[in-house]
């Protein structure tokens, strides 16, 4: 097994005997190849998947990234791709075959964003064994997902390991970003009312996330009035919160859905305390970079450094 290709836009190409992988990357890149795996949800792989130009291509996602991306579709959040592509789901801790060559075992993670894994790569000819681990963050709302990960690394004896470095910051020796941070700034803001904090916070690249400041914001008695579409995918992925919604931006073919759905509560504008959600004239895919830029340079270079130790790969590369 061999790199071929580290790409700039967090990316590779693999190469066996005779196979050709590439591993996430940029649409000038995975246009070439039939097969693609995208390992986590970034403006560069959200394009090679909107942009796709065959229906051929055939692109292996987790599970969470395929229901997130469905949903995103049906309620016009995202544009459909230009070419639907086959998708094909990778099951967590389950090794799956690509082409003959390569068995490929994708491991929860956690970046911030919904449907991230890392991934242990075999080359099945040669016995070779890779390790790839995109974006990740160690104190948010699943870090059992980066312990886990990190043994079944380390105990696979790897070859090569290819890590993202984006989040590190050589600046700190403190872990900048987690949880308990989040949900203590998220209640500081909604008191205040901080418009711009908050609207920037209310985007759908993170469910959970998205539940959590709706519970917040209702213990403090300024709950949040969402769009009817994000009231929409809200409460398929959580049936059972009360999700507030705005009737006068409901549209006809919406009112059906909504009069029958249970927990979908219909607010005016002028309720008392309510926050609303604003619309925004900048399409969802381009605002992906200002929702992840939260998490860059949130991890200290020496828990990086420790990681990497700890797996134990023969080489490590830092893209």
């Amino acid at each position: 097994m061999k790199i071929t290709q580290i790409s700039n836009n967090r990316g590779i190409i693999i190469k066996s005997s005779i196979k050709k992988v590439i591993i996430d990357g940029d649409v000038e890149n995975a246009s070439a190849f039939k097969d693609v795996v995208i390992t986590h949800l970034s403006a560069d792989t959200l394009n090679i998947i909107e942009s796709n130009s065959s229906p051929y291509r055939r692109i292996n996602v987790s599970y969470d990234l395929m229901r997130l991306l469905q949903k995103l579709w049906r309620n016009d959040l995202l544009k459909r791709p230009e070419v639907m592509p086959k998708f094909r789901i990778l099951p967590t801790n389950y090794p799956s075959v690509l082409g003959l060559e390569f068995r490929i075992t994708p491991f929860d993670n956690d970046d911030g964003l919904t449907g991230s894994f890392a991934i242990l790569i075999e080359d099945m000819n040669t016995g070779e064994k890779m390790g790839y681990v995109p974006n990740f963050i160690t104190q948010g709302q699943h870090r059992n997902r980066i312990k886990k990960w990190k043994k079944h690394l380390r105990d696979s004896k790897l070859n090569q390991l290819i890590m993202f470095n984006t989040n590190v910051d050589p600046e700190s020796n403190q872990v900048s970003y987690s949880e308990k941070e989040f949900k203590d700034q998220s209640t500081e803001e909604i008191k205040k009312h901080d418009s711009k904090w908050l609207q920037s916070q209310l985007m759908p690249f993170n469910p959970t996330r998205l539940l959590t400041i709706n519970q917040l914001a209702t213990e403090n008695n300024s709950p949040i009035v969402w769009l009817p579409a994000y009231a929409k995918l809200l409460h398929y992925y959580y049936p059972d919160e009360d999700w507030l919604y705005q009737s006068d931006q409901l549209t006809d073919d919406l009112k059906e859905f909504f009069g029958k759905a249970h927990h979908l509560v219909a607010a005016k504008q002028q309720d008392s305390g309510a926050i609303l959600q604003s619309k925004s004239i900048i399409p969802l895919n381009q605002r992906l970079n200002e929702y992840a830029d939260q998490f860059k340079h949130t991890l200290p270079q020496n828990d990086l450094t420790e990681i990497i130790q700890i797996i134990g790969a023969q080489e490590t590369y830092l893209i």
